[in-house]
């Protein structure tokens, strides 16, 4: 990390800053019946995958099948709904990462531009924040949609970066899953992981960071040491 450059911070949200009660495998299960009923076979899509590679596996179908356009956007909406009201039911159980708030906070009184990307909806991840009393020390927040494509392209800490107004090599992405650490390596920037992602067995998928956390709340001191 080249420290002496670093100029802003880009955190995942869930499991990095906010502990979520989300139910993911009911999310997804209902996802895929909706997408059974549209013409992709029962069986191949499973909860155990992520809701991106759900999506790109439908679409890889459907082109092979020649499934009209206009079909799969109706589809597509039915999807964004089945997912935004499952976070959004999830709010008023959201909990913050203990020491995250106060974390934020220093990083904005050190001089970090601070952002938020992750594949959860905007909203959600606004009320979120506003929860656990963070929400002000952000400079761009970002939800599923509002980037050219989500985490694991670059395109998604590309967008992010572009929007702080830094370069990628002056940003370090925090995050608490694989997705995250790919996100991080296909853009080119440097990565810290952290151990609170609770939800997952295997984050890392075997892999873990060279840099990894107990949490957030010793992120400061982390970057203070590094600088």
């Amino acid at each position: 990390m080249a420290s002496g450059r670093l100029k802003g911070v880009v955190f995942d949200l869930d499991g990095t800053v906010i502990y979520s009660t989300i139910d993911f495998v009911k999310m997804k299960q209902n996802m895929i019946k909706v997408l059974e009923a549209n013409d992709i076979p029962e069986g191949v899509l499973t909860p155990r995958e992520t809701t991106v590679v759900t999506l790109e596996r439908s679409e890889g179908m459907w082109d092979e099948s020649g499934k009209p356009e206009e079909e799969r956007v109706e589809v597509r909406e039915r999807l964004d709904e089945i997912m935004n009201q499952g976070e959004l039911e999830a709010v008023p159980l959201v909990k913050e990462i203990e020491g995250a708030a106060k974390a934020i906070r220093l990083l904005r009184e050190m001089g970090y531009k601070l952002a938020i990307l992750t594949r959860s909806h905007h909203a959600y991840a606004v009320e979120a924040l506003r929860k656990i009393g963070a929400h002000d020390y952000f400079d761009v927040i970002l939800g599923r949609g509002e980037t050219p494509r989500p985490k694991p392209y670059p395109e998604a800490l590309e967008h992010t970066t572009e929007l702080l107004g830094l370069e990628m090599d002056e940003i370090v992405f925090v995050g608490d899953h694989h997705i995250d650490a790919q996100s991080a390596s296909n853009s080119g920037c440097p990565f810290v992981g952290v151990r609170t992602g609770g939800r997952h067995r295997d984050p890392w998928g075997g892999q873990e960071p060279e840099v990894l956390l107990d949490s957030i709340a010793v992120l400061p001191e982390h970057l203070k040491h590094e600088s």
